[in-house]
């Protein structure tokens, strides 16, 4: 990883997925588990119905871009700075594949 990268990740995420638990009905019990923290650099989006022709979200979108790690995928949940961030879609960075750049909505 060059010094560049890394010095651009000063954000603290904790990553959390999603509990698979289920409740005597076979429903799902909700809630997340703990699966670790990453350094992260975090920046705000543009709606995407101002870029395109889509509808316009009334949650706020960010870009988070952090080393790659397994297991964060659509589903997974971020939390930065007390706001919770579900992960909509992740791809590996081509220019440098240690490094994943997510597209995160925030929850409320």
């Amino acid at each position: 990883m060059s010094g560049e990268f890394a010095g651009a990740l000063r954000e603290r995420v904790t990553i959390e997925q999603p509990r698979t638990d289920r409740d005597a009905l076979g429903g799902r019990t909700g809630g997340y588990l703990y699966d670790g923290a990453a350094w992260a650099a975090v920046s705000p989006l543009v709606p995407a119905g101002l870029a395109s022709a889509d509808a316009l979200s009334a949650q706020p979108r960010w870009q988070v871009t952090m080393r790659k790690r397994e297991g964060v995928s659509p589903g997974t949940r971020l939390v930065w700075r007390g706001r919770f961030l579900a992960v909509r879609s992740g791809l590996s960075d081509p220019a440098d594949p240690a490094r994943m750049v997510l597209v995160c909505e925030e929850m409320r």
